[in-house]
């Protein structure tokens, strides 16, 4: 019997693994959290401290419109002890919606600070007890990977759109590519099939027509990863750029973020390396990896560096500061757009200073020695899809040396892991089913 609803916030895409978390547990009803509009977001803007994130109020409103209208009291949230005010959502949020009348609103962390650590899995003792229900470790570590797959291949389809749309020769068809796309991911809880699904990806995409010829402008689309994922947030943006006849590199998603959490991601390590004179270390947002993109971006002569974030954000307010600083100019000379969003943004007024940027990128193609000469490199995934497809063997041999590069890259740690609180973790997760107490093996 079904006694428990369960939703989190939709964060574009991200829903689809986050119910990979939660797949076939029981005594869990998961509930889809709806698209957001704006008296979702009308409704968290009314109830949230005025200078708080964006990205806060904006999830506090769907959790309000899921307990009002779809019976949600259950909800999952991040929590974490890092520099980024993201970490206390859920506690605050918690009680706000009790203080506006919502009593019996649960919340049930994620927590963030190292994934490593093994303290997430404490969340689902918390479930079994809320559901009177027992989960098998099997179901758990299936989730698990079903997460961990799912977020891979959400990014992955996000970033190839990001290359494609601009190059598509009949309009809208990249959008409902990635829409199907992600439709067959939703529906997909068999991990065998799964570790075929790059092929599918890529089978879809080259069904598009595209201007294989096209040298078209670059860009590192960036910021803060909240806003960079909600499109009704960021008001699609990416995909108005890839309208506009931009290639648009999207350089973050919550599963290179897992990654980060698991000290797996090679590529934030290479962008802390290269921030590091001027952010030597995290100071919350996507900052100091903002900062790494943007300098790797103007190596490789890309034409331009769209940077997103919430209005009361400081981290990536300092990070605008760095890139404008007049001293700065001959070290950071690639054009930069900076946007701030919050609850009054008008698409508009982006829009014109969208559309100015993209008149001050194609002048500098023609003018700007810089630009002009800056030779154009086909991505890689382009050519994999377009013009030199993988063969069986070559799709077999990379669904076996990702996870293997992950995995190894997370084997040599460049943070410290506190190796006595990852067992105890371990063991509380083990013994859950188990009649004594692990915590009095500990003496806690």
């Amino acid at each position: 019997m079904v006694n428990v609803r369960v939703s989190f916030s939709r964060l574009g895409w991200s829903y689809i693994f986050f119910k990979g978390l939660l797949y076939d547990l029981p005594g869990i009803e998961l509930v889809d959290p709806p698209l957001v509009n704006t008296d979702i977001v009308s409704e968290g803007v009314k109830n949230s401290p005025e200078f708080v994130c964006f990205p806060f109020k904006f999830i506090l409103g769907e959790m309000i419109n899921l307990y009002h209208n779809y019976d949600v009291k259950d909800f999952m949230m991040i929590a974490d002890h890092g520099p980024c005010r993201a970490g206390m959502y859920g506690v605050v949020q918690k009680r706000i919606l009790k203080n506006i009348g919502l009593k019996d609103v649960r919340m049930f962390y994620l927590h963030q600070d190292d994934f490593r650590n093994l303290e997430w899995l404490g969340v689902f003792p918390k479930l079994e007890k809320r559901t009177g229900e027992k989960f098998s470790e099997y179901k758990i570590i299936r989730n698990t990977f079903l997460f961990l797959a799912k977020a891979y291949f959400v990014e992955r389809i996000t970033h190839i759109e990001g290359l494609v749309r601009c190059r598509e020769i009949n309009k809208s068809m990249t959008t409902k590519v990635v829409h199907t796309l992600m439709n067959l991911l939703d529906n997909e809880n068999n991990l065998m099939k799964l570790s075929n699904f790059d092929r599918t990806i890529d089978e879809h995409f080259r069904k598009i027509p595209i201007d294989k010829e096209m040298e078209p402008l670059r860009v590192c689309y960036t910021g803060e990863i909240q806003v960079m994922l909600e499109k009704w947030v960021n008001y699609d943006l990416m995909g108005e750029l890839g309208v506009m006849g931009i290639e648009v590199h999207k350089q973050y998603d919550v599963f290179d973020w897992v990654l980060y959490k698991l000290n797996a991601s090679k590529r934030r390590r290479r962008l802390e390396r290269k921030a590091k004179e001027y952010i030597p270390m995290d100071i919350g947002g996507e900052a100091v990896w903002n900062m790494g993109s943007y300098l790797e971006s103007q190596e490789k002569g890309f034409d331009g560096f769209v940077h997103i974030f919430p209005f009361t954000c400081m981290p990536e307010i300092s990070l605008m500061g760095m890139l404008e600083a007049e001293k700065n100019m001959d070290k950071f000379y690639m054009p930069h757009i900076h946007i701030s969003l919050d609850g009054s943004s008008g698409f508009e007024g982006i829009r014109t200073r969208i559309e100015a940027f993209h008149d001050l990128m194609v002048g500098n193609k023609k003018s700007n020695p810089i630009f002009r000469d800056a030779k154009y490199v086909v991505p890689d995934e382009i050519k994999n899809i377009y013009f030199e497809p993988k063969s069986d063997f070559e799709y077999f041999v990379s669904s076996i040396e990702k996870p293997m590069s992950m995995l190894l890259t997370m084997l040599k740690p460049t943070k410290k892991l506190d190796l006595g609180f990852t067992i105890k973790n371990g063991l509380e997760f083990l013994s859950r089913n188990l009649s004594f107490d692990i915590n009095s093996l500990f003496n806690l």
